[in-house]
């Protein structure tokens, strides 16, 4: 049986280990995905997107999403035990006042996004998680509490 703190771990090695995940929003004709790369900061997901992009258009008209994190596929592994995490929330542009330590947290992870910084388009958003899942592998699967994944996502976890 998995621990709480062997969870912890789990998840913080997949939070280390990917830059992109894929977001899913609502769309005039369904539900729409997308990629996206993002980095954490506190205890939310940073998405730096185009105003001209459509999961943009989307999130605007309902901000609520889910954002998927999925350990890269390897050969010898089945795809269907890959662990990954799940995140349903609000996706609103980050707040005038936590925007310079925001732009600098995307930086430090996805350095190549520097030069979008200077297109006018591009905004950083932010996805406060409201429901979190977890999938390990085959047979584990659980929700996770905020407060812990306030824990996971402290400064000395996994930034």
């Amino acid at each position: 049986m998995t621990t709480e703190s062997d969870l912890q771990k789990e998840i913080r090695t997949l939070l280390r280990s990917c830059r992109i995940g894929f977001i899913a929003t609502q769309g005039k004709a369904g539900p729409e995905s997308s990629m996206a790369p993002y980095a954490l900061h506190g205890e939310s997901v940073l998405l730096h997107l185009s105003r001209l992009a459509r999961h943009t258009a989307n999130i605007s008209e309902h901000p609520s999403a889910g954002f998927m994190i999925c350990t890269p596929e390897k050969a010898a592994a089945s795809p269907l035990a890959l662990p990954r995490l799940s995140l349903q929330g609000s996706v609103v542009p980050v707040p005038v006042d936590e925007l310079a330590s925001a732009k600098q947290t995307y930086l430090h992870n996805i350095p190549d996004a520097e030069p979008l910084f200077g297109f006018a388009d591009f905004c950083l958003y932010r996805l406060a998680p409201e429901y979190i899942h977890w999938v390990g592998g085959f047979g584990s699967a659980r929700s996770i509490s905020p407060a812990t994944w306030k824990k996971i996502t402290a400064s000395d976890g996994v930034g």
